[in-house]
Formats: structure tokens, sequence, C-alpha cells
């Protein structure tokens, strides 16, 4: 179960983030400038959309009189969770602006909070990130539960991790590991492990790094949780790196990439092929490396992701430099436009983070070394003009000198923003299931196989039956699983669906019937979505 659950997730969210057919931001454009009787009707257009995409807990539409508030509040609600599921961080923030001043005191003030905190991290607004996680968490202590608070801790902690704050970090991961204790939850206590794990390699206390992660890992272990094994393994080779134990970290990573690749996970493949990279270079095997550092370059261009494709420049600048001069010189290019584009956009917050971070002293060395060669072969070239070529040295070598002084603000510090960033992105991994988490799930699971029995499939009645409001269920599932309740009831009722097909006396449609599906174009087109094959291609056991 969790192994699976861990999969799906991944796939969900790449739905969330397509709304088939539907031009959302020009949508959102005529509801923002319509009169009230309009809004009305493109309100249930961009619901419907979403509903499609699976991104609501259920399909919103409203009637004609519909409170213009109540249309607001809704539509910039779930626009904020479609643009952050579509990673375009300054519409979820817009949006969840937005949305926030209608839900004050509601009942998604909490997930409107949560959402601005992650979009504005995601966009280096630390302060504003900060400021939001810290009231959603003010919410959550209003629960008293131990695991919901220590959940809004760890995002906090990561926040200040990415802001180069680990100081901060470490009073909040502290906290939330000793809340996590009283829940008794050992999936929530592998995540705050892992975060404290990375607090302290950002504080390079490496060896207390070690023993976080390693208790982490012995968790996962003990949860059967490999696909998590692998995420926490991620985290461990970095610590390796930092202590020099680099065969180590080679062995881990060796597992990590290739599992990254089969899961899609584009940006932590990146930034385990740029461990992997420095691992090997330390090992001075240059030419192993270079592949590693070439796949993260042209996942990070693809992604736009300038302060990680820096990693991935200097480690080909001196990857290449012996065996391809000329290549390398390139790579170094490469660095300054980026170095150039990153401080030219960055604020001051952000531009004190980055000299924090790359480090000059390795480069600096190399730089020199590279400019005696190239110095050698210049006074080669023009050996019969020896009074021009002496020329030519004092030029280029006053050139150098200045290049260097120009890179001394920026390559000394980048070291750490692997480190930031893999935890952004622990923030929101997938967790194991505690006793209750499981027990909350099977109920449901029940309650959706009665409903398809009874013909009622509602979030309502879904929450009725395990004694929740629509709202907490949602919540409670979100937390759990990373995906909406509605989601969670489409994935449950498409799974007994790809049971029935096994069936050969049971024809396609009434496989459709029998799991709540009103036709079966619909139910196809899911299937389709969910599985990568239609239901007479899963039948026929068809690729």
């Amino acid at each position: 179960m969790p192994r699976f659950i861990a999969f799906f997730i991944i796939a969900l969210s790449l739905n969330a983030a397509q709304v088939c057919g539907q031009d959302i931001n020009k949508l959102l454009s005529d509801f923002e400038q319509a009169n009230p009787a309009q809004q009305v009707g493109i309100a249930n257009q961009i619901m419907k959309a979403y509903d499609k995409a699976e991104l609501t807990d259920k399909l919103y539409q409203f009637a004609t009189g519909t409170p213009a508030d109540t249309l607001k509040k809704h539509v910039w609600y779930w626009s904020t969770e479609h643009y952050y599921a579509s990673q375009d961080f300054p519409r979820a923030i817009a949006t969840g602006k937005k949305a926030l001043q209608l839900w004050r005191g509601g009942e998604l003030e909490a997930d409107c909070l949560n959402l601005l905190a992650m979009a504005s991290f995601r966009q280096a607004q630390f302060q504003e990130a900060i400021t939001y996680a810290k009231q959603c968490y003010a919410l959550d202590e209003k629960s008293g539960d131990p695991d919901v608070m220590s959940s809004s801790l760890n995002t906090i902690a990561g926040i200040y991790l990415g802001a180069n704050q680990p100081r901060e970090a470490e009073k909040y991961i502290l906290k939330a590991i000793d809340l996590a204790k009283k829940a008794g939850n050992p999936a929530r206590m592998s995540v705050l492990q892992g975060k404290a794990s990375e607090v302290y390699h950002a504080l390079v206390n490496d060896q207390k790094a070690l023993e976080h992660i390693n208790i982490a890992c012995d968790i996962e272990k003990q949860l059967g949780r490999d696909d998590m094994l692998m995420v926490r393994n991620a985290q461990k080779a970095s610590v390796l790196i930092g202590l020099e134990r680099y065969k180590e970290a080679e062995s881990l990573l060796k597992d990590v990439i290739p599992f990254m690749r089969q899961v899609g996970d584009k940006l932590s493949l990146g930034i385990a092929c740029n461990k992997m990279g420095k691992a090997l270079l330390a090992q001075k095997r240059e030419n192993e490396a270079i592949p590693y550092y070439r796949e993260a370059a042209q996942i990070f261009v693809a992604s736009g992701d300038i302060a990680n494709e820096m990693h991935s420049r200097r480690g080909l600048y001196e990857a290449l430099w012996h065996s391809n001069p000329d290549s390398a010189k390139l790579e170094l290019e490469r660095f300054d436009l980026l170095k150039d584009s990153l401080y030219s956009n960055a604020n001051a917050e952000t531009l004190a983070r980055y000299n924090a971070e790359f480090g000059i002293n390795e480069l600096k060395h190399e730089n020199e070394q590279n400019k005696q060669l190239t110095l050698y072969i210049i006074i080669g070239a023009i050996a019969l003009a020896i009074l021009i070529a002496m020329l030519v040295w004092w030029l280029m070598r006053r050139r150098m000198h200045v290049r260097e002084e120009a890179l001394q603000a920026t390559i000394d510090a980048l070291r750490s923003k692997t480190a930031a960033t893999d935890m952004a992105k622990q923030s929101t991994e997938p967790s194991a299931l505690s006793e209750q988490d499981h027990q909350l799930l099977g109920k449901v699971v029940n309650s959706v196989k009665n409903g398809i029995e009874n013909g009622n499939l509602s979030i309502e009645a879904i929450a009725s039956d395990v004694c929740l409001s629509r709202s907490q269920l949602n919540r409670r599932i979100k937390a759990i699983t990373g995906v909406t309740t509605q989601q969670y009831v489409n994935r449950i009722r498409l799974e007994q669906a790809r049971e029935l097909l096994n069936d050969p006396a049971l024809q396609v449609s009434e496989v459709a019937y029998q799991c709540g599906f009103d036709d079966v174009a619909s139910f196809s087109r899911a299937f389709r979505r969910t599985f990568g094959k239609s239901p007479s291609q899963h039948r026929n056991g068809d690729k």
C-alpha cells in the first residue's frame, strides 16, 4: 500500500498540473472583468475544467444569483491550487492572496496560508514565506494535534534553511521532532530526521547530519518504504560528500539516479547528477563526471533553474579543463552569463545567500593553473616574436586578474544551494502512513465501495461516514496522500475497475457502471489518464 500511494501521487500531481483544453488564464481574466451576472457562467466553466483535471474535491457548480464573494472564494482558491501544481508560482501567489482575503476566519484559511508559504518559498521570497507559514502554524497550534503541528514546523524549518539561516531552522526542526515523538507517527519522524540532517549539513556538522539521516533511513527500512528510502539516500549522499566519503556517496547515487529517472522526478534527478559529478571529481575521475554534469545541465536549462545550472557548469568546467580546455572555457563563459543573470534579478536578501554558497578558492586555484597553460600556448605560438608575446602575456595576465576579482563575489558560495533545493523538495515529499492514517484510508475505501453500491459517492457522504466535516476530511486526505479527496476516491474506483476487467464475462460498460461511472467514454478517459492505456487494452494485455 505505501509504495503504491507514493507512485500514484506522482502521477496524480502531473494530472493536476494540466487543465485539459482550457485557457485558464483567459477564463480568469474574463471572470475578473465580468459583471456579477456573467461571473456565474465563467466560474462554472473554470470549475468544470478543474474537476476534469481531478484537481478539486468535487464538481463545484453555482446557480444564478450566487453571491459574488462565494464565486470568488472558490475560483481563487482552486486557481491557486492549479497554479501551484503547474509550478507557476507568481500566479499562485497572486491568486492565493485574493483567496486568503476571502477565506480569513473560514475553513480554508490554513490551506490558503500553506499554499502561499510554499509558493513564496519557491520564488525565494523568504520573509513572506515565513510569515505565511507561521500564521498557518498558529491555526494548527489551536488544534492541539502534535502531528499537524510538527508538519507545520517542518515547513518553517525548510524555509529558514532555504534562506540560508540554518541556526533558525535548527530550533524549529528540533521542536518538530519532539512533537512527532508525542504523536507516535514514524512516517513523520522520518521526514523530520531527514530535514534535521539537511540543517546540520548546512551548519557544516556532517557527523551530526549523518546521525539524523541514518535514523531516517532505519525508519524507512522498518516501514518497508523502498521508494522513500531512495529519497533519504539522496540526502545521505550529500552528507557523505561533506565527510569526504566519496565512494560511499557514489554507491548510494548509483541506485538513486536510476530511480529518479524511473519516476520522472527531474529536479531530484538533476541534483543527484550534480552530486555524483562532485563525488567523481573528488576522486579525480573527470571523464566519468562529465556525462552526469551534462545531464544535470540539460535538466536545469529546461526548468530555468539558474542556481543549480551554475553548479553543473562549474562542474563541467573543472571536469573538462585537462582534456578539452576550449570546451571548459565555454562552460566558464556560460557560468559568467548565469551569474550576471542571477545577480541582476536577485534582491539583497537573496544576494547575501548566493554570496555564501559556491566557493572561489578551488576555482581560483585552477584558474591560476589554467592561465599558466594558456600563456605557455600563446608564447609557443609566437616564439618568433618574443617581445610581442611578452606584451600579450602581460595583457592577458591583467585581464585574467580582473576576471578573477569579478568572480570573487559570486563563485565562493554556491556550495549549499543543492541542500536548500533538496530541502524544498523534501518539504513536499509524500510520507509513509501511520496506524491512524491507515485506519482513516481504510474507512474511506469502505465508504467508497458502499457509495458505489448505493449510488452516493459525494464527498459529504464519505465525510459523514468517517465522522468528519468535508473540509476536515479533505485536509486529512491531502496531508496523508498529497492529493484531494476526490482524486483519492477516483483512484479507488479505477483500481476496482482494473480488477473487474480481469473477468472476461463482464463488458467494459458493465465495469464502468459497477464502479460508479455514468458513461463508458468518461470511464475510458479516466482509465487511460491514470494507467496509460484504455480498458480494452488493459484487458487484452497490450502495453
